[in-house]
């Protein structure tokens, strides 16, 4: 892939060609039952091309309209397996040591658990916290889009709230 059409993710030391139009969107939280599942099958109904990823533990679940992958699966086996896609909207937490997405989103709640200190950390956006305008530009940009759908993203997020 040339790398000047292409955005490098970054992950000790390695990194991984995603096609230049691929934006990755992660939505983590504090724990279970926070809304990830609800807001990230929104946000792929919203965005065109966009595939729906969990990663987590246990068995897939029937019905789920996207695909799971278990714990410890690498965002190079991820992104191959997708390497058409538009947007990958990945709900994860654990994804967030590896990659640095175009945009993180986290769902907060009490007594979150360990992997949520780095979510947290690492989100462009947590449910119920204002977003300025300028970060609104900004993440519209890094998801090539504009500031009306990241707008609509948000929007998206505060009706999820619990």
């Amino acid at each position: 892939m040339n790398s000047a059409i292409s955005l490098r993710l970054k992950s000790r030391g390695v990194s991984w060609g995603v096609s230049n139009r691929m934006r990755i969107i992660v939505v983590s939280g504090a724990h279970s039952n926070v809304g990830k599942t609800r807001l990230s099958r929104k946000l792929c109904r919203l965005l065109p091309g966009a595939v729906y990823i969990k990663i987590g533990h246990g068995e897939e679940k029937q019905g789920i309209d996207g695909y799971f992958y278990h714990l410890g699966t690498t965002f190079s086996t991820i992104n191959a397996d997708h390497k058409n896609a538009s947007f990958l909207v990945i709900e994860s937490n654990s994804i967030l040591k590896e990659i640095t997405p175009h945009c993180a989103i986290y769902l907060p709640a009490e007594n979150p658990k360990p992997s949520a200190e780095l979510a947290r950390k690492k989100a462009d956006i947590i449910r119920g916290n204002p977003v300025s305008s300028e970060k609104i530009n900004d993440l519209a940009s890094r998801l090539g889009t504009t500031s009306t759908m990241v707008q609509k993203l948000i929007d998206c997020l505060e009706r999820n709230e619990r």
